[in-house]
């Protein structure tokens, strides 16, 4: 009885000792796996370890896997600049006073889409290394379409609503002014330019002597932003139409702004 006493003690010290080592390993966790951000926005990676050392005890870094560029160094000597990749110069930036709080977040500013990628968090103190991946996705939203019009060789109106700054590629829809959908009988096409920024083009038959208005609206349902044209045809066979520009940003941000356009 007594030799099973002690088995049992001495099983619980062990269990309690491996139970402490475990509470005191390095530990890094970040908020969010996987971030989506709009270009031109800054981009806060939240990430925090524990338990928290003293900075002195701390060293950490931030680099982009596909460049394996170097974006943040820490060291016992703080901030180190001189291996970062120049494109995080005076964009990349951590919170100094909170990583004795276990703050390890990234700030960077002003992302475009090269900063899409993964993003690698390596933290490492006197006895252990921890590191941790985050995924990044920038989107680009494009400018206010624009819609012009045109006549075929056969005498056929058209209508073409064009817009650029686009990642990835939007939805593209077309209404009239009876709230009938007409993105069916619409022809839309993508075209990348050379830094992956996509202008979208799409085209309509406009029919001829209809009194009617047609919107042209292309969105990024992930941000949720839109933004949108219309072409107003105020009277039938009119050599005038009225063309009425309607930008959003986001649905409910809306500019107006008014031109006068020829027909055929």
């Amino acid at each position: 009885m007594s030799r099973l006493f002690v088995s049992l003690v001495h099983f619980i010290i062990i269990l309690a000792a491996a139970q402490g080592f475990t509470d005191g390993d390095l530990k890094v966790n970040c908020l969010e796996d996987e971030i989506t951000v709009k270009a031109g926005e800054d981009l806060v990676i939240s990430c925090h370890y524990h338990p928290a050392d003293e900075p002195s005890a701390i060293a950490f870094n931030w680099m982009k896997m596909e460049t394996m560029g170097i974006i943040y160094n820490y060291t016992v000597s703080h901030s180190s600049v001189g291996e970062q990749n120049p494109s995080y110069q005076d964009r990349a930036e951590v919170c100094d006073n909170e990583i004795p709080k276990g703050n390890v977040s990234l700030k960077l500013k002003n992302v475009t889409l090269s900063d899409s990628g993964i993003y690698r968090l390596s933290v490492t103190n006197q006895s252990q290394s921890h590191e941790i991946m985050v995924t990044v996705g920038v989107r680009a939203v494009g400018e206010q379409p624009v819609i012009h019009s045109y006549v075929t060789d056969q005498g056929v109106p058209m209508l073409v609503c064009e817009s650029s700054g686009w990642f990835p590629e939007p939805t593209v829809l077309w209404e009239n002014g009876h709230g009938m959908q007409l993105t069916k009988n619409a022809q839309t096409e993508r075209i990348n330019s050379t830094d992956g920024i996509i202008h979208m083009r799409s085209t309509i038959r406009l029919d001829h002597g209809s009194v009617s208005n047609y919107t042209c609206t292309m969105m990024d349902q992930h941000l949720g932003e839109v933004v949108s044209f219309v072409f107003v045809v105020l009277i039938a066979g009119s050599p005038w139409n009225i063309v009425i520009g309607t930008a959003g940003t986001i649905v409910f941000s809306v500019i107006l702004a008014v031109s006068i356009y020829w027909s055929w």
